[in-house]
């Protein structure tokens, strides 16, 4: 009984100890837990602080961001810190419209047919007065300042149908509402305006910014010329103009890269009492091109290039020399050939040094090239034109006068010793076209030249009336269709050697 007494209370003890044991191993594990979320908390506590001071920290950068995209754009779409929009602003307003339904009237307006404005920065009060008055006179969709001397315009409507007239109605009312005056370093001075404008609609092929622009920029020289300053684009003039500028830069491409595009054809010149033997030629030039231009075409295109007609001149005063030089090599008998020059091309010396070397190894062919100085509107040969001419004809050239009477040139020019010939204009015997026409102005000016001694070659005889009448003096010679048509260089080499 003992026994079993004392392993009961054994029992007892040892659950005891188990209640006790897992008493204190709970106490320790929510001890842990307890440390846990005090950590875990301590951190969350911490997080959300540092989160805080992020979230302020990004929306501190952020509106740096905010600030720095603001003065990106301002500085993009103004000129510089002023509140005058520039033409990316102008474009960006235009972007917007719904185009599918809008009419524009769009104009480049003139600050000022002579300047006003030397600069934008040392004019920022005034033109911002200026570009206030403009656009509350106006009221336009879309206003900006494309730089000192140019202002852009737009006007929106929704309508699709485009008028001239009411294009040009509107161009007025812009002039009419502009302001008068403006200040300049303090001091109000008149301004006066040229306006070049166009209207179309945004479904029209020449929607869009950059042909809108090259359009407006064509039209303001027509703009500045006009009496009350205003244009209205004309697409036709302007596809004309641009159809002019691709065949000049084809032109300059044969000249400058290609001289082989171009050939030479010879104008038999008789005297009159003989139209079978051509007594000289006029070597003309011809281009090669896609469109046949004659020169009555291409020519003029380069009138105002001085370095285009040099390199042209060389060309064919390169074709004509190896022409007699073949002929001379041949000893065949040489006829003088007339070649056409400015008179612009002797103010240097450039021509000069070219014939210097050409003529280098036969020197001889020079007797056998007459330069014709094209009179036209003024004929004024400076001190350096004539040291060229002298030069020129000491190698051994000759020199005609071409178009002579053509303007109201001073006739003591047919005194000069260089001037062996002188060709006139072929407006002084358009008029006879019947057996009884008289040309009494051809008359004068044959009697001046020959008491000069001077070669007269009539130009644009085209018919058996003026043949007759010019026969009639001695010592005549002709150039036209009715003694012969320009001749192929295998016409000419045949006629010569027959």
């Amino acid at each position: 009984m003992n026994c079993g007494g004392k392993t009961h209370i054994s029992s007892i003890f040892v659950v005891f100890n188990l209640q006790r044991t897992f008493l204190n191993y709970f106490s320790f594990m929510n001890n842990i837990y307890l440390s846990i979320a005090i950590v875990i908390a301590a951190v969350s506590v911490i997080a959300l602080i540092r989160t805080n001071q992020l979230r302020k920290k990004d929306l501190k950068v952020l509106k740096e961001i905010k600030k720095a995209k603001e003065a990106l754009s301002k500085s993009v779409l103004y000129h510089g810190k002023s509140d005058i929009p520039n033409y990316m602003f102008f474009m960006q307003r235009l972007l917007k419209v719904e185009r599918k339904f809008s009419r524009f009237h769009v104009s480049l307006i003139k600050l000022g047919k002579t300047p006003v404005f030397d600069s934008i920065e040392g004019n920022l009060d005034s033109l911002s007065e200026l570009f206030r008055d403009i656009s509350k006179s106006c009221q336009p969709y879309a206003l900006a300042l494309h730089d000192s001397d140019f202002l852009v315009m737009a006007f929106v409507t929704h309508d699709t149908d485009s008028n001239q007239q009411e294009a040009q109605a509107k161009q007025l009312d812009i002039l009419e509402k502009l302001p008068k005056q403006v200040w300049v370093n303090n001091t109000q001075v008149p301004i006066d305006y040229a306006i070049s404008s166009m209207s179309l609609t945004g479904q029209s092929s020449l929607y869009g910014i950059d042909k809108v622009q090259r359009r407006l920029t064509f039209s303001m020289k027509y703009a500045l010329e006009a009496e009350n300053g205003a244009f209205v684009h004309n697409e036709k003039l302007y596809q004309a103009e641009m159809y002019r500028k691709h065949v000049l830069l084809k032109l300059m491409n044969s000249i400058s890269f290609n001289p082989d595009d171009f050939y030479l054809v010879f104008q038999p010149i008789f005297k009159t009492s003989n139209l079978d033997s051509p007594r000289r030629y006029e070597a003309l030039v011809r281009w090669r091109n896609t469109k046949n231009l004659g020169p009555k075409m291409f020519m003029p295109m380069i009138q105002d290039k001085p370095e285009l007609q040099s390199e042209l001149t060389k060309i064919v005063v390169n074709q004509v020399y190896s022409m007699l030089k073949i002929k001379l090599e041949a000893r065949e008998k040489l006829k003088p050939i007339h070649l056409n020059i400015s008179v612009s091309m002797l103010e240097n010396e450039q021509l000069l040094d070219y014939l210097k070397k050409v003529i280098r190894d036969t020197p001889s062919i020079a007797a056998f090239i007459t330069f014709e100085l094209t009179e036209g509107n003024e004929f004024n040969l400076s001190d350096n034109a004539h040291n060229t001419l002298r030069k020129m004809s000491n190698l051994g050239f000759s020199f005609a006068i071409d178009d002579f009477g053509k303007s109201s040139a001073d006739p003591s020019i047919l005194n000069s010793k260089y001037f062996n010939s002188v060709k006139i204009d072929k407006a002084y015997i358009s008029d006879v076209q019947s057996k009884s026409d008289q040309a009494p102005k051809l008359e004068a000016i044959v009697q001046i030249a020959k008491e000069n001694k001077k070669t007269v070659i009539v130009e644009g005889v085209e018919n058996r009336h003026q043949y007759e009448y010019i026969k009639r003096f001695p010592n005549i010679y002709i150039q036209g269709y009715y003694a012969s048509v320009p001749l192929t260089m295998n016409e000419f080499l045949s006629n010569e050697a027959a």
